[in-house]
C-alpha cells in the first residue's frame, strides 16, 4: 500500500486528505501537536504522530519522516493565522524545517497546500488574469491576514528557490477561501482569479489527483469552486503547463 504522511493531521484539509486516501487503501501517517487529538485521528483511519513542528529541529522531523517511510509527504499544517508569531514559526518556518527533514531523510515527492494570491505584491500590482473583482478581494486579504499570507510567501518562495539544492519533486497546491460544504467533485484551476470558494473535501480530492499526476510537480497553481472534473482540472494544469506562483515572488 502507498504510504503518505501529513503535516498538520489535525487540520480539516488533512481530515478530509485521510479519510479519501484511507478509503483508497493508503497507509496514512499523521502529525499531530495535541496528544489529545490522537484517537479522533485513528477513528479516520490514520496512525497519529504527536510531535510539536514548532519545537523540533530538522533532524527530528526527519528521524520522524524516515520512521514513517512515506512515498509522499503533504504539508497541511498551519497556526490559524490568529498569532503573528505562531504564525512564523508554524506556516513559514516550520515548512522549510518540513522541506529540510524531506530531504535528509531521502523522500522527494511532497506537495503543500498553500493559498491563492500568495505572492510578492511589491513586485507586480496584479496577476494579470484578475479582474477588477479579484482585485478587489485580493486587498481585502492581504489587509485581514496579511502576516498569514506573507508567511506563506517566504514558504513557498524558499521551496522554489532553493529547489535547485533539494531537489524535492514538489506541487503547491493554492486553494481560494474554504468551506466545509460537501465536495462536488469540480473546481476550477490555473489562472481562476479568487471568485468562488472552494469546499475543503474538493481540494483534497485535488491533491490526490496530484499525487497520481506526476506533471503537477515543479507546478504552483490556484484551486476555487468551478464546474470542471477535478480530474480534467488538474489535467489541463498539466497541459497548459499553468503555473500561478512563476513571476509573482
Amino acid at each position: 500500500m502507498p504510504t503518505t504522511l501529513i503535516f498538520g493531521g489535525s487540520g480539516k484539509v488533512a481530515r478530509q486528505l485521510t479519510r479519501q486516501l484511507v478509503a483508497r487503501s493508503h497507509t496514512v501517517h499523521s502529525i499531530i501537536r495535541n496528544p489529545t487529538q490522537v484517537s479522533e485521528i485513528q477513528s479516520l483511519g490514520a496512525k497519529p504522530v504527536v510531535q510539536s513542528i514548532e519545537e523540533s529541529n530538522v533532524s527530528q522531523l526527519a528521524s520522524t519522516i524516515k520512521q514513517c517511510n512515506p512515498e509522499i509527504v503533504v504539508w497541511s499544517a498551519g497556526a490559524g493565522g490568529g498569532n503573528p508569531e505562531r504564525t512564523k514559526t508554524v506556516d513559514q518556518e516550520g515548512a522549510i524545517k518540513s522541506f529540510d527533514a524531506c530531504t535528509e531523510a531521502g523522500v522527494k515527492r511532497y506537495i503543500i497546500v498553500s493559498a491563492v494570491d500568495v505572492r510578492d505584491r511589491n513586485k507586480n500590482s496584479y496577476p494579470e488574469w484578475y479582474d477588477e473583482e479579484s482585485k478587489k478581494r485580493s486587498d481585502s486579504v492581504w489587509d485581514r491576514i496579511g502576516v498569514y499570507m506573507e508567511a506563506k510567501l517566504q514558504a513557498d518562495r524558499n521551496l522554489r528557490i532553493q529547489n535547485g539544492q533539494r531537489e524535492l519533486h514538489y506541487t503547491i497546491v493554492r486553494p481560494g477561501g474554504l468551506s466545509n460544504e460537501p465536495g462536488t467533485g469540480k473546481v476550477a484551476a490555473g489562472k481562476v482569479g479568487l471568485g468562488t470558494m472552494v469546499s475543503r473535501e474538493d481540494v483534497a480530492t485535488v491533491v490526490i489527483e496530484c499525487m497520481k499526476n506526476d506533471g503537477t510537480v515543479g507546478l504552483a497553481f490556484d484551486v476555487v469552486g468551478g464546474e470542471t472534473p477535478i480530474q480534467q482540472a488538474v489535467k489541463e494544469v498539466v497541459d497548459a503547463h499553468v503555473d500561478t506562483f512563476e513571476g509573482q515572488y
